[in-house]
């Protein structure tokens, strides 16, 4: 036991409860004591995979350090990290997009203008041409097309929106979890569900995915990662770059990255469907230019 983790109280709680664990749930243990600076930035299912065990046994592993779930994990870990001063001194502890309080501004400004720079790099290299298509297809045919997100993310869902209105009337988005549940499950074939996740792992919007594809709706998944709760209910998932720490739910890096995936489903949609959504952008325009001076 190294000084920081005798420092670090969710470290010290994993060790104290080693002896009840099951032999794979001492696996992930043991792994998350010797690696827990790198653990905090992995997925469930980057922690599964390189500790050999199922993404069942992780969220076991989970529940029995009476957590609610991996996200719980992750934030429980960087807070006891914060709390034991591992590698940071007063001036030196970082920030979003590593800025330290000792940065400049005009450091600190470089600094997360590269993140973004680093997540559209990211995004890009993730892109999946296919995907795309298929899911420009699902919507140009759909009788309804609604976005679905929470937190931060429903914010981004509503965005979405806004900007497909300007190319087809048959778009929707409800600002309440629970309306976005009931509309979920009045969906029909006919129709497509486009969910924002970061992680793919928020309980409302699983079970909401989940509904929407048991109606038998196309279903679209904007997430960071191939595998997680969401992903299982997808029909097309397409993915983006883009880290979001623990800590910092909603960051903007990762938003930047959704924001840009559903610039390039829009415009994919327009160019396919041209003509149709040229006229419609036309009396969008037209039905809101007397707002301005």
């Amino acid at each position: 036991m190294n000084a920081s983790e005798k420092k670090n109280p969710f470290l010290l709680n994993i060790r104290s409860l080693y002896p009840s664990f099951t032999k794979a749930e001492k696996r992930i243990a043991d792994y998350v004591l010797d690696n827990y600076m790198e653990v905090r930035f992995m997925s469930m299912d980057d922690l599964a995979s390189v500790c050999g065990v199922s993404l069942t046994s992780v969220f076991r592993f989970c529940k029995a350090l009476k957590l609610s779930g991996y996200q719980e994990f992750r934030i429980q870990l960087s807070m006891g990290i914060q709390s034991d001063g591992a590698g940071a001194d007063s001036e030196n502890e970082l920030l979003p997009a590593e800025v330290t309080r000792a940065d400049t501004v005009e450091t600190m400004v470089r600094k997360l203008i590269q993140v973004r720079i680093n997540t559209l790099n990211e995004t890009l290299a993730l892109l999946n041409e296919q995907a795309i298509q298929t899911a420009a297809e699902y919507i140009n045919a759909a009788d309804q097309v609604r976005f679905f997100g929470t937190g931060g993310s429903q914010l981004t869902a509503m965005e979405g929106m806004y900007k497909f209105l300007h190319i087809m009337p048959n778009v929707y988005c409800l600002a309440d979890a629970a309306m976005q549940t009931m509309a979920a499950s009045t969906l029909n074939e006919h129709d497509v569900a486009i969910f924002v996740s970061y992680s793919g792992s928020n309980r409302d919007l699983v079970e909401m995915a989940r509904k929407a594809h048991d109606t038998g709706a196309r279903t679209i998944g904007i997430t960071q990662f191939s595998v997680s709760p969401l992903t299982e209910h997808m029909d097309v998932v397409l993915l983006c770059g883009g880290y979001e720490p623990p800590l910092q739910e909603g960051a903007f890096p990762s938003k930047t990255a959704h924001m840009l995936m559903l610039d390039i489903l829009f415009t994919e949609v327009y160019r396919t469907k041209f003509d149709y959504s040229k006229d419609i952008n036309a009396l969008v325009t037209s039905s809101i230019v007397g707002q301005a001076y």
